[in-house]
């Protein structure tokens, strides 16, 4: 029996760009002491994931994994007073993260490899209890993961387009 092998041109295959996204499984995991969460998307091979580490506010506040779930409209499990405050309890299992839709940002590794931006925004406009996502709100926090990525390739001597930059919330990442 004979194989038929191709030529390979470089890895991924994917277009860079921004992609809606469709959550079909979330794992969550730890490396030597930071906790992460891969997505893995319909459509798409296992091979290919959308890993958020764990990151932390300078009062210890973890926002990283907690945007993540926030922009993927998680089902509600409880809405309080928090100090005066409003508050909600989001589902953020495993679970409760499949069948959520994201935009996910795909670039290209200096390797010529396809990979997701750790950093997701919103699929469409929502509102909810906590949140009031607009269309000026996802362009601040496309343009955030996109200067995000940016410093992350230049740090790794990696040459990278000059982009237009938007003015607003700078990073988007603020815990709520």
């Amino acid at each position: 029996m004979a194989i038929t092998v191709t030529k390979s041109t470089g890895g991924g295959g994917y277009s860079e760009g921004w992609k809606t996204v469709t959550i079909s499984n979330a794992t969550r995991g730890d490396f030597n002491g930071s906790k992460y969460v891969d997505l893995f998307f319909e459509g798409y091979p296992e091979t290919l994931k959308c890993r958020v580490w764990e990151a932390r506010s300078g009062e210890g506040e973890e926002f990283q994994i907690a945007n993540m779930v926030r922009y993927s409209n998680p089902t509600i499990l409880d809405e309080m007073d928090k100090d005066g405050t409003t508050a909600a309890s989001l589902d953020d299992s495993p679970a409760g993260l499949k069948g959520k839709s994201l935009q996910v940002f795909f670039y290209k590794k200096a390797n010529g490899y396809s990979e997701i931006s750790p950093k997701v925004v919103p699929a469409s406009p929502f509102k909810n209890i906590v949140d009031d996502i607009d269309e000026d709100r996802l362009t601040r926090l496309k343009a955030s993961a996109e200067a995000y990525i940016k410093r992350r390739q230049e740090a790794n001597g990696v040459a990278t387009e000059t982009t237009e930059t938007t003015t607003g919330d700078s990073d988007g990442d603020t815990p709520w």
